[in-house]
């Protein structure tokens, strides 16, 4: 038997298998999320060898199903926006009176304010996006631990996504204790003080801003912005912009992140691009964030307070609102 060579030239046989060894025992890694820093104290993800479970080929299907829900459950309430947009801020700026924008709200109430629609188009939708948002981005969570070996809590938390949340789910954390106020004061406490909504109006709305000007105001402002920009924030991550979620940037690359070990480098162009994108966003989300608060507040908001037995009404459901119906 002739003796091994050590010099020779290794065969296109070896170097497959030494590129499928090598591939094999690469670490998986999980998509669409950003990699805790090379530099940081945080720990060195181990290996672990390959199995169904382990790489979530089961939480794949859960993926699927509750990112579907995620969108979707979407388009109902948008359509809402839409029509409440138009009821609030279009008829009020382009009426001038608020008692005249009541006529049109009244013609638009039995599409969006009879029990069973309203909470077809906009309770069920809305507790879905958010049910399935949380689902999601908590297997995801468990899933990046289970892959990169977290032992300690503070290993498991460093790769949870309350640490790392977007702006886009930042914004929509913040919109919902503002979107259940703004249910409270004029669907829910209404029916528990009158039994319906049908006394709700816009001048309602102005009846309670004249009283708390401050509060209103304040709260409307940071209402509608936050909301504007999770709505249209959401709509454009659905069809690829990334403008409000998380994305590469160069100062993860220059911190150690995968980007960095893979050699990557964003192109001019393409940095140019998103900046371009960056700001037509926000110039169209402050755009209809103002024109909204014009009709809302500017409008409706100076409309006055009301008179006589409707008013007194009026007062009852605002006292009654909880926690801050003494302020109101």
């Amino acid at each position: 038997m002739a003796p091994h060579d050590e010099t020779a030239v290794p065969t296109r046989d070896d170097i497959d298998t030494k590129s499928i060894l090598s591939m094999q025992e690469l670490d998986p890694s999980p998509v669409d999320e950003t990699f805790p820093d090379s530099s940081s104290d945080v720990f060195v993800p181990r290996y672990q060898p390959p199995s169904s479970t382990q790489i979530g080929i089961r939480g794949r299907n859960w993926d699927s199903w509750l990112s579907a829900l995620q969108k979707y459950s979407t388009y109902p309430p948008t359509v809402f926006t839409v029509l409440h947009f138009a009821n609030t801020s279009l008829i009020p700026i382009a009426t001038r009176s608020v008692s005249e924008s009541d006529n049109y709200l009244l013609l638009t109430r039995p599409i969006y304010q009879s029990p069973g629609f309203e909470h077809l188009i906009l309770t069920v939708p809305i507790l879905t996006h958010i049910a399935s948002g949380i689902a999601l981005r908590n297997i995801r969570s468990s899933r990046r631990a289970r892959l990169y070996g977290a032992e300690t809590r503070g290993q498991r938390y460093s790769l949870s996504f309350w640490p790392r949340m977007s702006l886009q789910a930042r914004l929509g954390y913040a919109f919902v204790p503002m979107l259940a106020t703004h249910a409270l004061v004029n669907r829910i406490v209404p029916v528990m003080v009158d039994g319906g909504s049908s006394s709700i109006s816009l001048s309602y709305v102005a009846h309670g801003i004249a009283r708390s000007r401050v509060f209103w105001v304040t709260y409307y402002h940071i209402f509608v912005f936050v909301g504007v920009y999770h709505i249209l924030g959401g709509l454009a991550s659905w069809m690829g912009w990334r403008i409000t979620t998380a994305q590469t940037t160069r100062a993860d690359r220059s911190k150690g992140s995968l980007g960095r070990d893979l050699g990557y480098t964003e192109s001019e162009q393409h940095i140019q691009r998103r900046k371009r994108m960056w700001w037509n966003f926000n110039k169209i989300a402050t755009l209809g964030a103002c024109v909204w608060l014009a009709g809302a507040l500017w409008i409706v908001g100076n409309g006055g307070e009301g008179s006589g037995w409707e008013a007194k009404g009026w007062n009852e459901i605002y006292s009654q609102v909880p926690i801050i119906g003494s302020w109101l």
